[in-house]
């Protein structure tokens, strides 16, 4: 006589038990490997700035150790390779295609961890209106918009602007952008380049000093739709943002951001170590009487004379 032998399978409890395991397991390792990713992405964006630092550097080197410039007055950006497919998109914000030649690539333009580099608060736009010559003429036309997806802003301190005379010498009435302190720099007019921002992770076109909080929370323009508030660490401790800082959201790089130096050498930077220096910018005072802003600045933040 044969036995059968039955198999004994796995109870409800055990099942349940497995089950509990896993879901802790996984609870535990999801932020890991989102944490993985973003340092990932990361030294993608490091890199992007890195190779925008080095073409910056190779065409100081081109042009009498000038550095790179937009046009106050509109100018062409002299490529197809953009959203419009024009090469006459006319635009105010030309520092990116006066590199162009040496990046070769406008993806470097593009940090991986913002999500939305197409934001107004970078100037996109593909406006018909700015397309051909009358783009460099008509008061209808908006000169301020950027005809590809763009994550870096620059310190125009640095990269600053280039303009036209009229036949007396003088600025039209734009105003004159030699009077802030934004005229061209050259490698020699930096006082420390080592610790001076010249682009970086930003939320907004420019890190103008009064806007340092949208490069230490880059992202936070594409979250909220609106620019941070402006004066740095003197606001820290108003509400909303006091609170908005606590959401991880807000910053582009696992609280910080990535910022090139105008020695061209790239670094990430906490939030809380991106300074943009003390010096009056009210009363029509623009000229920064301590070097070029925004920039590393040890500093007491909370004074009433700074600007961060």
């Amino acid at each position: 006589m044969s036995r059968i032998t039955k198999s004994r399978g796995f109870t409800l409890i055990e099942l349940l038990v497995v089950i509990a395991i896993i879901a802790i397991l996984a609870a535990i390792l999801f932020p890991v490997f989102a944490q993985a990713r973003e340092a990932a992405r990361k030294t993608a964006c490091l890199s992007n700035t890195n190779q925008i630092g080095l073409a910056i550097m190779q065409y100081t080197q081109d042009y009498d150790e000038t550095y790179p410039m937009n046009a106050w007055q509109g100018e062409y950006v002299g490529t197809t390779d953009n959203d419009t497919g024009s090469a006459q998109y006319g635009t105010a914000i030309t520092w990116i295609w006066e590199i162009y030649p040496y990046v070769k690539n406008r993806q470097v333009y593009v940090c991986p961890s913002d999500p939305n580099p197409k934001d107004g608060h970078m100037g996109y736009d593909v406006n018909p209106c700015n397309i051909g010559p009358s783009s460099l003429t008509s008061s209808a036309c908006d000169g301020w918009g950027v005809p590809i997806p763009l994550s870096y802003g620059i310190n125009d301190m640095i990269i600053g602007y280039g303009y036209t005379p009229n036949q007396n010498g003088a600025l039209d009435s734009q105003g004159s952008p030699v009077g802030w302190g934004m005229d061209p720099k050259t490698l020699a007019s930096v006082p420390t380049p080592a610790s001076t921002y010249i682009f970086g992770d930003s939320g907004i076109l420019v890190l103008e000093p009064p806007f340092i909080n949208d490069i230490r929370a880059a992202n936070y323009s594409r979250i909220y739709h609106t620019r941070a508030p402006e004066n740095g660490y003197q606001v820290d401790n108003t509400e909303p943002w006091h609170t908005q800082m606590q959401n991880a959201g807000i910053y582009r790089h696992q609280g910080g951001s990535n910022l090139t130096y105008a020695d061209g050498h790239s670094k990430f930077r906490h939030s809380n170590q991106i300074f943009s220096g003390n010096w009056y910018y009210d009363g029509g005072n623009h000229t920064p009487p301590e070097g070029l802003c925004p920039r590393d600045y040890p500093g007491d933040p909370n004074a009433s004379y700074s600007c961060d």
